[in-house]
């Protein structure tokens, strides 16, 4: 009997461990904040923007051309400046009501800082977007000066290095094409644009020493 209640009272303690384990892990995973999908890559966000655009003609609203949202995101891409809505609660925007005094301002300037990360990105994809209509019409003057302020909004997103090293080639402005493709190169990003970049700098490294 004693035996027994030894190994039924070790079972009864590696219970009590394994359910403290799993509270601490939930506690853990709760206190990690939520990711701000302005580090996403730009085409997710371009992609995204089409999807609430569809989305809202579907439903019969007011589908804005001048208006680009993104997971909960808005902005206004008009001739006006930008407009920016109130926080999307799914982004850690602060809940009075179920949280400490502490906890609602972490989330406030978390949400903030999101926030103003977001305005940026969608206004990189919002000249992502025009850049690339400009280079399918062969307006590489153009889509030059659209690349350029995505990558100011943007700078650690690959795909605009390729778009812009893309342009400057048709430009023939090679020697910054290359730097472009270099600079793609040391960022992390879908495969399709860092491949592209690779090969492209191998093409014209190939062409500029023959």
């Amino acid at each position: 009997m004693r035996v027994g209640s030894g190994r039924y009272n070790g079972r009864m303690q590696m219970g009590r461990a394994a359910a403290v384990v799993l509270v601490s892990a939930t506690m853990f995973a709760q206190s990690v904040p939520p990711e701000c999908p302005a580090e996403r890559p730009v085409d997710d966000i371009i992609a995204e923007v089409r999807k609430e655009q569809s989305t809202r003609k579907h439903r019969n609203a007011d589908p804005s051309p001048t208006v680009n949202c993104s997971w909960g995101w808005c902005i206004d891409v008009s001739k006006t400046p930008p407009t920016f809505p109130e926080p999307s609660p799914r982004l850690g925007a602060p809940d009075n009501r179920n949280t400490s005094s502490n906890t609602t301002v972490s989330d406030a300037l978390a949400a903030e800082t999101c926030g103003t990360a977001m305005k940026m990105a969608l206004e990189a994809a919002h000249n992502v977007e025009v850049g690339d209509q400009s280079f399918g019409q062969k307006n590489y003057k153009g889509a030059l000066l659209r690349y350029k302020d995505a990558l100011e909004e943007k700078r650690g997103d690959v795909a605009i290095h390729v778009r812009l090293g893309r342009v400057l080639e048709k430009l023939d402005q090679l020697p910054q094409a290359i730097e472009e493709y270099k600079a793609a190169q040391k960022l992390r990003g879908p495969e399709k644009w860092t491949n592209e970049a690779k090969s492209a700098l191998l093409r014209l490294q190939h062409t500029a020493g023959s």
